[in-house]
């Protein structure tokens, strides 16, 4: 029964995330209801008695609940790895992107921390959809804080962000134009991966995954073309759990 009652209350729990979020894309007085609380949220996950080298540090979709990453066998897949590591899931959802303040949580919360131990020799930072833009947002700004990025199907820009990058070939030869304020951001951002494609060594290590028929795929693509080719990983399927699954399964098996 409380294994029955802890089910239906993750449910619930993401489902109001789901509406909630969902909602605040298009009212934003609704970003209300999504409170930004300080410190982060977090659920951690240790991956033996002693300490380990490495830290996954996960960032959800827009509308996930931290019960996610373990309800869909992230957690398992990394303990049962030959190479397990400490994992620390986050819950910095849309609210914190609406306010500006995600960046400054993780580093106050959680990679500083982190870091201040002294205990890990790397660490990761690993993100689904709205969090694989969240890590880029990060490393963007504090590239030396984390040692590398894992991106599953990461929301990359609005349409008119990507159609003028697809436009000028690559991002290579992309140049940024006047956008609305609300896309500066997403400009920044494909301006410091223009940068990163021209530096071979750039840091840190960019791993992307993506199924061939999700929504971002062509976003995707435009950034799997400055990534060395061992570091992106492709498979059927959608925007879903099931398919970032068996990519997260295929970087894994590969790191």
């Amino acid at each position: 029964m409380k294994r029955w009652l802890r089910r239906q209350l993750y449910l619930l729990r993401k489902l109001r995330r789901n509406l909630v979020s969902t909602f605040a894309l298009h009212f934003p007085r609704a970003i209300a209801f999504l409170p930004a609380h300080a410190p982060l949220d977090v659920r951690e996950y240790k991956s033996a008695d002693k300490p380990s080298e490495e830290l996954f540090i996960f960032l959800p979709g827009i509308g996930d609940v931290l019960e996610d990453y373990e309800t869909n066998g992230f957690i398992e897949a990394v303990l049962k790895s030959g190479a397990p590591a400490d994992m620390i899931v986050v819950d910095a959802h849309f609210g914190y992107y609406v306010r500006r303040i995600v960046i400054e949580r993780l580093r106050t919360d959680v990679i500083g921390p982190a870091r201040a131990t002294g205990g890990y020799k790397k660490i990761w930072l690993a993100g689904i959809s709205l969090g694989g833009f969240g890590a880029l947002l990060y490393a963007s700004e504090h590239p030396r804080d984390v040692d590398a990025l894992v991106l599953l199907a990461p929301f990359l820009g609005h349409p008119p962000t990507i159609a003028r990058i697809a436009a000028a070939g690559d991002v290579r030869q992309w140049q940024p134009a006047n956008a609305p304020a609300e896309m500066e951001h997403e400009q920044k951002l494909w301006l410091w991966l223009q940068a990163y494609a021209d530096s071979p060594q750039a840091s840190p290590a960019i791993y992307l995954g993506y199924g061939e028929s999700d929504q971002f795929a062509s976003a995707n693509r435009l950034l799997a073309q400055v990534l060395s080719r061992e570091r992106v990983f492709t498979t059927a399927g959608g925007h879903d759990w099931r398919t970032w699954r068996r990519l997260w399964e295929m970087f894994i098996i590969s790191r």
